[in-house]
């Protein structure tokens, strides 16, 4: 297409949308506050494609322009290469440089057509489209402020440095320096990661076709934003994602026009993408992604947008590592020196305990030449002093070093032989004749006694949470003692109210303590549950204490095999 004779040179401004960050974890458009545990410097190189960048219609509005340009675009075709490399350092900071540079590019000028006025020369705008053209270099310094302990969330905080080395005249550069301030954040949700960037890039004003009057393109600061998903595969060796991202100016003026939420002002992008690591130590990544502009024709986002890249890290050595043992030095001259060493395992025989007996670098001389005695069942006590080998010695304080346990029938933690109730689980106590003993509760014949009642909200069946270390006791009685076949759970009520309703909120409170009982590890088969009203009063009806008395809950063992039954006290 033509353009007029006296048509000026325009200069341009930094037309790529996408910023690649190019630190091993990042995703292709987000950038993530991670990084590596060690220090680490990595390379990462990209080749992206993108379709119809720039259209007509994001720098002029003449319908008669558009008429005649048809579907022209500015930029048609435009291939941009990323180079990016950088240290990650102390598991918190990221320092890195980005170079972006378009070997090619095409596109053409919009035919104004002859006299028409839209250009600062007076008869048209005249841009450079075609390639290659520089980017300009950014420089990155990222900070991870906060990490949970799980590396699950993290917050980050970034400052970005633009140097004016882009080409000015075909949409490779500000043609000034800029500066981009952004936070991050991301927390891991079952099987996903989630993640978000936001901030603002303070860029030159630039101004295509006196944007002031509403016709053409101008831009200036803007607000930049990100949000994004990946899901790890096999341990985070393959990973795929999702990122939407877009930004919109901030600022409106006689040079720029009015910027904020402007069509042509406000790009956004969906990518996908998809990486996996390989190589020695998964230290080589490669990736791909794909996209489109998300609705909105605005300046920078293509109706396609392709990325493949391959990257790399390697460790850094500490630089002030620790001197080696004396005892790693000496094996180191005598493996040098070949001193005969049977077992090989670095310890010459001449001062080798155990010279047929590779040293496991266990126990309390790890660097004997001998290797820990066997310890079948792990309790630290070797099976040729074990009477028990197979069996741990408890860790319960009471330690005779025989490597056995001791008797605990209903597994409280206190051995039978001191254990005044050592068929239901119970505390220690400095008395003897409680040591072990519940609390709340006592076996009497077959009736499980309970020092306080079971404490229900007025005239319901819910249990009040006062009444739950007492429920417990009677829950870890009937674990400890599977002879206990059949319990009954009975419920009481006083004479107020009708016969009816008492038998009924009786049922429902013993229904309630049965579900409680089972819900914390009870099988449901060996209990039952029975109301009985005001039936069994035990107490007189005609008093406050009579009354409180006869609203009860009652326990009452049904199936005992004898060989297990608790002992009474």
């Amino acid at each position: 297409m033509g353009t007029s004779p006296a048509a000026a040179q325009v200069k341009t401004f930094h037309l790529d949308r996408l910023e690649i960050p190019g630190a091993p974890d990042d995703g292709v458009a987000i950038f993530r506050p991670q990084t590596n545990q060690r220090n680490i410097f990595y390379g990462q190189l990209a080749l992206g494609y993108s379709l119809r960048p720039l259209k007509v219609r994001n720098i002029t509005s003449d319908t008669a322009v558009l008429a005649r340009t048809d579907r022209t675009s500015v930029v048609q075709d435009q291939f941009t290469i990323y180079g990016s490399a950088g240290f990650q350092l102390i598991d918190r900071l990221t320092l890195g440089i980005t170079f972006p540079w378009s070997p090619i590019q095409s596109g053409d000028n919009p035919n104004y057509g002859t006299g028409n006025v839209q250009g600062p020369t007076g008869n048209s705008t005249l841009v450079s489209t075609s390639g290659p053209s520089a980017s300009d270099v950014r420089l990155d310094i990222r900070g991870t402020l906060y990490r949970s302990d799980d590396r699950r969330t993290a917050f980050g905080a970034q400052l970005h440095v633009f140097a004016p080395t882009g080409t000015i005249s075909n949409f490779g550069g500000d043609n000034g320096s800029a500066a981009m301030f952004m936070v991050s954040a991301e927390h891991h949700v079952k099987f996903i990661t989630l993640i978000a960037n936001t901030g603002f890039h303070f860029r030159p004003r630039h101004a295509i076709n006196a944007p002031n009057a509403g016709s053409g393109l101008g831009v200036g600061n803007e607000w930049r934003w990100a949000l994004g998903g990946m899901i790890p595969i096999k341990d985070g060796k393959y990973r795929i994602g999702a990122t939407l991202f877009g930004q919109t100016g901030i600022e409106s003026d006689e040079i720029i026009g009015d910027t904020f939420f402007r069509r042509a002002n406000t790009p956004i992008e969906w990518m996908v993408e998809g990486r996996m690591k390989f190589g020695p130590a998964d230290h080589w990544w490669v990736g791909a992604s794909a996209g489109s502009r998300f609705f909105v024709n605005a300046y920078g986002a293509p109706d396609f947008r392709f990325v493949g890249l391959i990257g790399t890290y390697v460790p850094i050595l500490d630089s002030d590592a620790k001197s080696p043992e004396r005892k790693a030095e000496r094996r180191e001259r005598w493996r040098q020196a070949h001193l005969s060493d049977r077992d090989h395992d670095g310890i010459p025989d001449d001062i080798d305990a155990c010279p047929d007996d590779p040293e496991d670098h266990l126990g309390n001389d790890p660097n004997d030449g001998c290797p820990m005695p066997p310890d079948r069942d792990g309790d630290g006590i070797p099976d040729q002093y074990d009477k028990c080998p197979d069996q741990p010695e408890d860790k319960d304080g009471i330690d005779d070093g025989d490597g056995c346990p001791e008797d605990d029938a209903d597994q409280d933690g206190i051995p039978d032989t001191q254990d005044a109730c050592p068929k239901e689980p119970g505390s220690r106590s400095s008395d003897p004749k409680k040591n072990g003993c519940p609390s709340f509760i006592k076996v009497e014949g077959n009736v499980v006694r309970i020092m306080q009642q079971v404490h229900f909200a007025t005239a319901s069946a819910v249990i009040l949470p006062e009444s739950f270390p007492m429920l417990q006791e009677i829950s870890n009685l009937l674990k400890a003692n599977k002879g206990i076949k059949r319990m009954s759970i009975e419920g009481h009520t006083d004479n107020r109210g009708s016969a009816e309703m008492n038998k009924t909120l009786s049922q429902n409170r013993a229904n309630s303590v049965m579900n409680w009982l089972t819900q914390h590890g009870v099988e449901p088969n060996r209990l039952e549950a029975h109301g009985f009203g005001l039936e069994k009063p035990i107490e007189d009806n005609s008093t406050d204490a009579g009354r409180a008395a006869n609203r009860r809950v009652e326990f009452k063992i049904l199936d005992e095999e004898d060989s297990n039954k608790v002992q009474k006290h």
